[in-house]
């Protein structure tokens, strides 16, 4: 009587997982799972290419993570729309539920330009100037692909960001618009940006810092301070919640002279409408907008933390840093560790004018220097 009783009882388990996992689905009808295209990371899409742009950009920073973090990092899932519909029917509590330590939304670049012809029409009665429709549909082929690598870009940052957050902190209640502040974190601010630019292989907080060394903050400071406060720009569809202003510096958040990715050049109000750069109320061309003081600090500030990042894989190699790592998960300061003299030693002037020249020294390529492309190391 007891073996029919376990049988059944196994049978009505299992088929309350499967009931469990059809109902899971079912909650993302509008999406298809493709699983194992890169490891610890399952993407939700309507089809197969709109994830191909994602696969190696994701795949090389789930890859890098693990150099620093191990093999044992959070299991992430990614959703990319290709409608507004789609964007509006995730439910990230119901994402986190199916076993996920963390989940970010992607859009293509129709989305992107739907949500900002939505703002437009918003701000202007309902309409959309000829002047901005026309420019709307003359985007060319280069311009659509550059939008979408500018997408791919901030996606594959919000990876390295996610993962950051919630290696140690399974409770966390994430929120993919919400990744870009660092005080979920467990390791300093500095740190986070070093890594995620690290692990994506980007090089555009350089670009911006390069032109502005004048401005920089002592590094004895950089690796102790908060990131600089910058208010929400209204952004939508990102998860940048407005961080990070100013076009590419910031980690390939918009095209350049701060337009939102997918615009026409000289946008339509600088990044985003009703940024920095002005109203939203008119239609004509606009050229890049003044970068307030709270981004240009900011832009620095990122801008300065991946190159003291990739300083310090130079000068002291990865062991070393990935005992800082480790040193800092502890909850203790990085400057204790940095000035131990088998790493960078006390002298905090002589390793400024050490990493200054280096800095310097750097050469960046063209593409980027132009248009703020991420590129790798």
């Amino acid at each position: 009587m007891i073996r029919p009783f376990v049988a059944a009882f196994i049978l009505f388990a299992v088929l309350g997982i499967e009931s469990a996992q059809a109902q899971g689905a079912a909650t993302f009808k509008r999406f298809v799972v493709y699983k194992q295209i890169v490891a610890d990371v399952d993407f939700f899409a309507s089809n197969r290419p709109l994830i191909t742009p994602y696969e190696k950009p994701v795949a090389e920073t789930i890859a890098r993570l693990k150099t620093l973090f191990g093999e044992n990092i959070p299991r992430g899932a990614i959703f990319i729309c290709s409608t507004l519909e789609q964007k509006d029917s995730i439910y990230e509590p119901m994402v986190l539920k199916m076993g996920y330590g963390w989940t970010l939304t992607a859009i293509t670049p129709e989305v992107r330009m739907q949500e900002t012809m939505e703002r437009i029409k918003s701000q202007m009665g309902g309409e959309v100037p000829a002047e901005i429709m026309a420019r709307i549909k003359n985007r060319s082929p280069e311009m659509a692909a550059d939008a979408e690598k500018q997408l791919v870009s901030t996606t594959t940052r919000q990876v390295a960001y996610a993962v950051i957050q919630t290696l140690e902190n399974k409770e966390l209640k994430f929120r993919s618009s919400r990744v870009d502040d660092m005080g979920k974190s467990p390791l300093p601010d500095w740190l986070d940006i070093g890594i995620a630019s690290y692990a994506t292989g980007s090089q555009t907080d350089l670009v911006y810092l390069q032109q502005h060394m004048d401005q920089t903050f002592p590094i004895e400071d950089v690796i102790a301070m908060s990131r600089p406060f910058v208010a929400s720009s209204g952004q939508t569809g990102g998860g940048d919640s407005g961080a990070r202003g100013g076009g590419p510096p910031g980690g390939g958040q918009g095209m350049p002279g701060g337009m939102p990715g997918g615009m026409p050049p000289g946008g339509f109000s600088g990044r985003g409408m009703g940024s920095g750069g002005g109203s939203g109320g008119s239609s004509g061309p606009r050229g890049p907008r003044v970068i307030p003081k709270d981004e240009q600090d900011r832009m620095v500030f990122d801008g300065q933390a991946t190159s003291f990042f990739m300083y310090l894989m130079e000068r002291v190699g990865i062991e070393k840093v990935k005992q800082l790592i480790s040193h800092a998960q502890e909850g203790k300061e990085s400057r204790d560790f940095i000035s131990q003299t088998d790493v960078l030693g006390p002298n905090f002037s002589k390793i400024e004018e050490d990493w200054t020249g280096w800095v310097k020294a750097l050469k960046l390529p063209a593409a980027q220097q132009r248009q703020g492309l991420p590129g790798s190391f």
